[in-house]
């Protein structure tokens, strides 16, 4: 019997047909509502489920990919999830942690100065929940890994390739920012459903809708160190607002001229094919890519605080909301 632990970097995480990377940490969990049945002159009798099972997923990762795959998820399509953790490489099987029926609700980006940009991302689960579930499928055998997928474009940001601001932020340094979007889901569930416990044996409803209420709620919290800043007035912001226009990219790592690969295949050639002109020379991609954008000029100022220590230097902590009515 093997009593081995599993370390973190022998685990692989995959959303859908995506194998995510730079995870630093993952979580998942579940409730199980119940409600007890007294009945008159015999007190306890049983306990029944007193509303639809639920999964929780969280994961925290590195910003090192061009275009995070999960950040399409903020509509209403859903996603299935698999953890391979265990692989016995002697008998070529493995051991899955998988869910269905899987809806984003949160997805966080965060950076300062001094760190590597971060993501967090929250999903809620509606469906099967446990082990034995790969890439939304039943399947205990343990013996076919996940087929077709693909990886992320692995870039790298410093601090160097970090732009943000608002109005008042050009003599005002940005010490610190932070986005986060709020997706609300409702499960629906019909009075003629029927249970998955009917392909599985297992117990539960999954819903016959799942609803997303818009629209998504965008928070930006910003840390400003103070030059000329000046704060707003709490009376002329609940009368007429205060808006500003927000700005938050982050760019890889500029990496010098890059080759431009080719979509092509050439018969008997191997290798990579990199797009040149009529003259045979190489066609190079001098641009940045950008990994995350973010342009609002909605952005509403709701909270303010300003301070400082002996140790430290007087700075300001704004918070602004937007509202987004479409997928993103």
């Amino acid at each position: 019997m093997p009593k081995n632990a599993v370390p973190s970097y022998e685990s692989k995480f995959f959303i859908d047909e995506y194998g995510l990377s730079g995870i630093r940490d993952w979580e998942a969990s579940y409730s199980v509502p119940q409600q007890t049945i007294n009945a008159l002159g015999a007190g306890f009798v049983r306990s029944v489920y007193s509303g639809p099972l639920q999964g929780n997923l969280s994961l925290t990762r590195d910003m090192i990919f061009n275009s995070d795959p999960i950040l399409s998820y903020t509509g209403d399509a859903a996603l299935s999830g698999t953890l391979i953790y265990d692989t016995y490489l002697d008998q070529g099987t493995e051991k899955v942690f998988g869910f269905t029926e899987g809806y984003l609700t949160n997805y966080s980006v965060s950076c300062g100065v001094g760190g590597v940009p971060t993501v967090d991302s929250s999903f809620v689960s509606f469906g099967r929940f446990g082990s034995g579930i790969r890439g939304g499928d039943l399947d205990f055998s343990g013996n076919s890994p996940l087929d077709g997928v693909r990886g992320e474009a692995v870039a790298f940001a410093n601090q160097g390739s970090i732009r943000c601001g608002f109005g008042q932020s050009t003599t005002n340094r940005v010490t610190q920012i932070s986005q986060s979007y709020g997706v609300e889901r409702e499960p629906v569930y019909t009075l003629n459903q029927k249970s998955f416990s009917d392909l599985t044996g297992g117990a539960g409803f999954t819903p016959a809708e799942v609803i997303t209420h818009y629209p998504v709620e965008v928070t930006t919290n910003m840390t400003v160190e103070v030059d000329d800043f000046e704060t707003a007035n709490i009376m002329d912001t609940i009368r007429s607002g205060h808006y500003e226009t927000i700005d938050v990219r982050i760019d890889q790592n500029y990496r010098g001229p890059q080759n431009l690969l080719g979509n092509r295949t050439i018969p008997a050639t191997t290798g990579t094919v990199f797009l040149a002109d009529s003259f045979g020379n190489s066609l190079d991609d001098n641009g940045i890519i950008t990994m995350y954008d973010f342009h609002s000029i909605t952005g509403q100022l709701v909270s303010e605080s300003i301070g400082t220590a002996t140790d430290g230097v007087l700075s300001v902590n704004l918070e602004f909301k937007d509202y987004l009515n479409r997928n993103l």
